[in-house]
C-alpha cells in the first residue's frame, strides 16, 4: 500500500521542479532581452556561417585561399546591403514628389466614399475629433519628425548597420574557424564524439536547407513581384519587390505585410477598382501558394516544425529580440528542435515541436495522461 506521506512529498518536488523551471525560464528570458545588443549580431553571425559555408566549400574546390574567399563574400554582402540602403533613400525622395498627388487622390476618395453618408470631409473630422489642415509636404515632415516616426526609421536603420557590422566582426571569426572548432569538439568528447559530431552534421544540414531553399524562394517571389507590379504600373515596383524578399524570412506576417504595401500604393493611384483588387489577389495567391505549398514541398519534411510553434516562436523571439527576432525565429525554433532532439529528458518537447501529429499525441498521452 502506498505512503500517503510519500507521495505527499512526491507531488511537492514535482511542483518545486516546475516553479523552479518557470523561475529559470523567467531569468533566461530576462537574459536575451538585457544581452540584446551582443546576442542579436552573434545569432546572426552563426546563420550567416551556415549559409556562406557550402559557397566558402565551392572556392576551396578551386584552389581559392580561404581568406580571399571571406573577402569576396564580405564584399558581396556589404554590397547587397548598401544597394537596399540606396534604394531605401531614393525611394524615399520620390515618394517625396509623389506625396501631393497621393494625397489629392486620398482625399478625393474620402470624399466619394463619404457621399455615400450624406457628409462632408469637414463634418467627418469634427466627428472624429481631427483637425484638417490644406495639405503640405513640408508641415507633414515637421509632423513626423515632432511625432518621432522619421527619427524612429533612421534609427532603425542605424542600428541595423550597427548589428550588421557587429555581425561581421564575428563572422569572420566563426566561418574561419568553423571547421577547426568542430574538429576540436568531436576531440573535446571523447566519449559521445561521434554523437556530437553526427549532431552537428545534421543541425549544418537543416539550417543550411532552410537559409538556401528560403533565399532561393524569395528571390523567386520577389521576381514574380516585381513583373506583376510592372505589368499593372504601380510606382516603387523594384523596392517593394525587395522589400517581399526581405519579408518572406518572417513566417507568416512577412507575406502579408508583403501584400499590404503595394496595394495600399495602388490604392493611392487608382482607387477601389477592378486593377487593385486583380493585382492583391493575383498577390495574395502568389503568396500563399509559396508559402503554404511549395515551401513545406521543399523544406517541410526536412524542418518538421509545427506551424503552431512556428508562430509562438515567432510571436516570442519578435517581443524579445523585435524585428530581428521574426527573421530569426525559424532557424532558432530548427535548432532548438535538433537539440532538444538529442537530449533525453527534453525529446518529448522536440515531438511535440515537431508536424507529426500523431506521434507527438502519443507522447503527450503517454506523459500527461494516466491510463487506469
Amino acid at each position: 500500500m502506498p505512503d500517503p506521506q510519500l507521495e505527499r512529498i512526491g507531488k511537492y518536488s514535482k511542483m518545486t521542479a516546475y516553479f523552479l523551471g518557470f523561475l529559470c525560464f523567467i531569468l533566461i528570458v530576462y537574459i536575451l532581452m538585457a544581452l540584446k545588443v551582443i546576442l542579436v549580431p552573434v545569432t546572426i553571425a552563426i546563420f550567416l556561417t551556415y549559409l556562406f559555408h557550402p559557397i566558402l566549400v565551392y572556392l576551396k574546390q578551386y584552389k581559392v585561399p580561404k581568406a580571399v574567399s571571406v573577402i569576396i563574400i564580405f564584399i558581396g554582402i556589404l554590397g547587397v546591403y548598401y544597394l537596399f540602403g540606396f534604394l531605401f533613400v531614393s525611394n524615399l525622395d520620390l515618394f517625396k514628389s509623389k506625396a501631393e498627388f497621393y494625397s489629392k487622390n486620398f482625399a478625393t476618395y474620402l470624399k466619394n466614399f463619404l457621399d455615400q453618408f450624406d457628409l462632408t470631409t469637414q463634418e467627418f473630422a469634427q466627428l472624429m475629433n481631427i483637425k484638417i489642415r490644406r495639405f503640405d509636404f513640408n508641415s507633414l515632415l515637421q509632423g513626423l519628425f515632432a511625432a518621432g516616426v522619421i527619427q524612429g526609421i533612421f534609427n532603425s536603420l542605424a542600428s541595423a548597420f550597427e548589428d550588421l557590422f557587429i555581425s561581421m566582426i564575428f563572422w569572420i571569426f566563426m566561418i574561419m574557424g568553423k571547421d577547426k572548432f568542430e574538429e576540436r569538439l568531436k576531440s573535446a568528447f571523447v566519449d559521445n564524439g561521434e554523437m556530437i559530431y553526427s549532431n552537428i552534421v545534421e543541425f549544418d544540414n537543416q539550417i543550411q536547407s532552410y537559409l538556401l531553399v528560403k533565399t532561393v524562394l524569395s528571390i523567386i517571389l520577389a521576381t514574380f513581384t516585381y513583373i506583376i507590379l510592372l505589368l499593372f504600373n504601380i510606382d516603387f515596383a523594384l523596392f517593394w519587390a525587395i522589400l517581399a524578399f526581405i519579408l518572406n524570412f518572417i513566417p507568416n506576417l512577412g507575406s502579408l505585410l508583403a501584400t499590404l504595401f503595394p496595394v495600399a500604393i495602388s490604392l493611392l493611384q487608382y482607387g477601389f477598382g477592378a486593377r487593385t483588387l486583380i493585382m492583391a489577389l493575383i498577390l495574395i495567391v502568389m503568396h500563399n501558394a509559396v508559402g503554404n505549398f511549395i515551401e513545406p514541398q521543399y523544406m517541410g519534411r526536412r524542418m518538421d516544425l509545427s506551424p503552431v510553434f512556428v508562430l509562438f516562436s515567432l510571436i516570442f523571439w519578435g517581443w524579445v529580440w523585435g524585428v530581428a527576432g521574426m527573421f530569426l525565429a525559424v532557424p532558432i525554433a530548427a535548432a532548438m528542435k535538433v537539440l532538444f532532439s538529442n537530449i533525453k529528458p527534453l525529446k518529448p518537447i522536440a515531438i511535440l515541436m515537431g508536424s507529426n501529429t500523431s506521434e507527438s499525441y502519443t507522447i503527450f498521452k503517454s506523459r500527461f495522461i494516466k491510463v487506469k
